[in-house]
């Protein structure tokens, strides 16, 4: 379950670009954090290194994060990150305020546990959801779900409905989606023809009526010389 993170952020004079710029060379990440709980939208700047150990707990971008905005302590959800195109630090992070008892709408990683008998048998494991989004407690949001596939042999499935959420999670997701599957690998024979070959049959064809085409030639020039 998501823990409250303290993370210390300091207010923003400015919002333009060079402050920003300025603020990176400081190892300062721009920031701004909004909603319900605060009038207007607040200009922040955090530690880069202090912002990244808070999103890398076992919550991850789940994290509930606790901040002091205004002089009093407000709970926060990362909402969006900007990361530099190449070098892929964190160029602006937005802060969204959540309330103890107020759900809020998150992705949750799922992962798989136990080996499936399928695999023994020649088939591959294909994942096809990898997160669920679900409605939950700011902090009461699980780290993951788990999903055993210890008995899923080869044409298997396991899909949403087969997910055990805990007590209060609610899950967003079609129940009939498809979480993960076991199918066999068979292994394509080419066709005659099929890479540049041409069919038994048909070149046979071919050679026959290019003989029949070579002994009309003859016979005309036969005639010709006649």
């Amino acid at each position: 379950m998501s823990k409250q993170v303290p993370l210390a952020v300091a207010p923003r004079a400015g919002s333009g670009k060079s402050e920003a710029k300025s603020l990176r060379r400081e190892g300062r990440v721009p920031a701004v954090a909004y909603g319900r709980d605060l009038d207007e939208p607040v200009a922040l700047s955090v530690d880069a290194h202090e912002l990244w150990r808070a999103l890398n707990t076992d919550a991850g971008a789940n994290a509930i994060l606790r901040l002091q905005l205004d002089g009093d302590d407000q709970l926060v959800i990362t909402r969006e990150i900007q990361r530099h195109p190449v070098k892929r630090t964190m160029q602006h992070v937005d802060f969204v305020t959540v309330s103890r008892d107020v759900a809020i709408d998150v992705e949750v990683p799922i992962t798989l546990t136990g080996e499936a008998p399928g695999v023994d048998e020649g088939g591959l494991v294909d994942q096809d959801l990898y997160s669920l989004p679900v409605r939950v407690l700011p902090l009461e949001v699980p780290d993951e779900l788990t999903l055993d596939i210890g008995d899923l042999g080869i044409g298997d499935t396991k899909r949403v409905e087969d997910l055990e959420l805990p007590a209060g999670v609610e899950a967003l997701e079609d129940p009939e989606t498809v979480v993960v599957s076991v199918y066999y690998e068979s292994i394509d024979v080419p066709e005659p023809g099929e890479e540049g070959e041409e069919p038994l049959e048909e070149a046979e064809g071919v050679a026959e009526a290019e003989a029949e085409d070579a002994e009309g030639a003859e016979g005309a020039d036969d005639e010709d010389q006649g």
